[in-house]
């Protein structure tokens, strides 16, 4: 046993342990985890007399000062499903960065999981993105890790470079009932390259932070607040990001034909007047709820050439030609890849891809993780090969069509190896969401192993 857990809290698990104990919270927390375990799900008896067994004898131990560093593992899980990572984050130990009890609007200006206290740099070393000078180009895109200002401050200091606004719509737009992200703690291996998943996924279901073998599911319904309350979060948080780091602002239309291109050209102008640079449309959203209920999830609006065109050539003619546009792609097979980038290559500066994949995810007991929804989006090390896949085919499409985009990069990534792949098959920025979430020191890791010696970055 660890002689730093013990002894009025000396050492990381001490001083999480004494914390605890000054606020009260020791013999409550078998309760409270119990409470998160089964918030959205109940697990099958035995697992869950486990789980009450172990968080009462951690109790136990926290109680008599009796906690060893290999306690930590547990004692994270326990905290965070009773509502008290802050409690590790101020500690400086890592913790999923998004509280998944949570709602939507719980999380909005709450980001989890430590900050560090200097931003990592790559040296004075920066690479081209956009147009711009960024330093190492990895980055979160556009997910509720970037919900608003709290999240964009929060993950430039941390070191993330490349960031992208979530999400943002016309009028507000409610997310989908909870739960919204769980994990895929079943898939700790890349799918094959497109392949259509049948995920087994558990409310309850974890994997340790920091862990490279990281898979989720997520079906938040692309919630927005109303332009009155995001426009003016997106001019501070633009504010907040420093001079060799990137904010795009990703946006989204609804409705369809004529009207739908105009509700992307709408909103993607309330970015430009809030300040946006680079504007990304979200053609791939795999979680957008039919107006029909019998629908139930549309599939992504990448899958009709014709559409998706459509948007970009008014988003295009709607914008400041000195304003960046993104189109950001979900997989697409190699078919429909082919003939949609050079129809936009014109008219972007660059493509992002790829969203998650729209999956079926039920609970191990056959019922949708997601209840109402049983198509969800899947992301982290299963869709790694998917994702490369497809950036190595937008690489080649650009050096064959003559028109030069950037290639921003994503799925799978979870560690610095994953990072450079997908950088070394050509992408010229690279962002991770699952990553980001169970890691939010992924972006210090990527900067330490590669900010001397990753190539292509500019003469200065």
């Amino acid at each position: 046993m660890s002689s730093l857990a013990r002894a009025g809290g000396t050492g990381t698990v001490g001083r999480v342990r004494d914390e605890l104990a000054r606020r009260g919270q020791v013999d409550d927390l078998p309760t409270a985890f119990l409470a998160g375990v089964t918030r959205f799900g109940r697990p099958p008896q035995a697992e869950l007399d486990a789980l009450a067994a172990a968080a009462e004898g951690l109790a136990r131990r926290l109680a008599t000062d009796d906690v060893a560093d290999d306690d930590l593992p547990l004692l994270t899980r326990v905290l965070f499903l009773s509502g008290a990572a802050d409690v590790l984050a101020e500690a400086g130990v890592l913790t999923p960065a998004y509280d998944v009890l949570g709602s939507y609007r719980d999380n909005i200006d709450r980001p989890l999981g430590p900050r560090l206290a200097e931003r990592p740099v790559a040296g004075g070393r920066r690479w081209r993105v956009l147009g711009r000078d960024v330093g190492l180009p990895i980055g979160i895109p556009a997910c509720v890790l970037n919900g608003g200002e709290a999240w964009v401050r929060h993950n430039a200091g941390n070191g993330w470079n490349v960031l992208t606004y979530k999400t943002v719509r016309s009028r507000a737009h409610a997310p989908n009932d909870r739960p919204n992200w769980v994990f895929a703690a079943r898939e700790t291996r890349s799918l094959p390259a497109g392949a259509a998943a049948d995920v087994t996924a558990d409310p309850w279901d974890w994997v340790p932070p920091g862990s490279a073998d990281v898979s989720t599911v997520n079906s938040f319904g692309v919630p927005s607040p109303a332009p009155g309350e995001w426009m003016p979060d997106l001019e501070r948080s633009l504010a907040a990001v420093g001079e060799d780091q990137l904010l795009l602002v990703s946006v989204m239309g609804e409705g369809d034909g004529t009207a739908l291109v105009e509700d992307f050209a709408r909103t993607a102008r309330l970015a430009e007047e809030a300040g946006g640079t680079v504007v990304e449309l979200n053609l791939s959203c795999p979680n957008t709820l039919s107006p029909s209920a019998a629908a139930g999830v549309k599939p992504p609006l990448c899958l009709d050439a014709d559409a998706t065109v459509a948007v970009v050539e008014g988003v295009r003619r709607a914008l400041d030609d000195r304003t960046g546009l993104v189109a950001k792609l979900s997989w697409l097979d190699e078919a429909r890849l082919a003939a949609l980038v050079p129809r936009l290559a014109p008219l972007v500066d660059g493509i992002a891809g790829i969203n998650t994949l729209q999956s079926r995810v039920r609970r191990s007991d056959g019922e949708p993780t997601f209840p109402g929804r049983e198509l969800a989006g899947l992301s982290g090390v299963a869709v790694r090969d998917s994702a490369l896949d497809l950036t190595r085919r937008l690489v080649a499409l650009r050096e064959a069509g003559g028109r030069h985009f950037d290639v921003l990069a994503m799925g799978g990534v979870t560690d610095p190896a994953s990072f450079e792949a997908l950088f070394a098959a050509g992408a010229d920025a690279v962002q991770s969401a699952s990553g980001a979430f169970a890691d939010p020191h992924l972006a210090r890791d990527c900067v330490a192993a590669l900010g001397e010696t990753l190539p292509r970055a500019v003469t200065r």
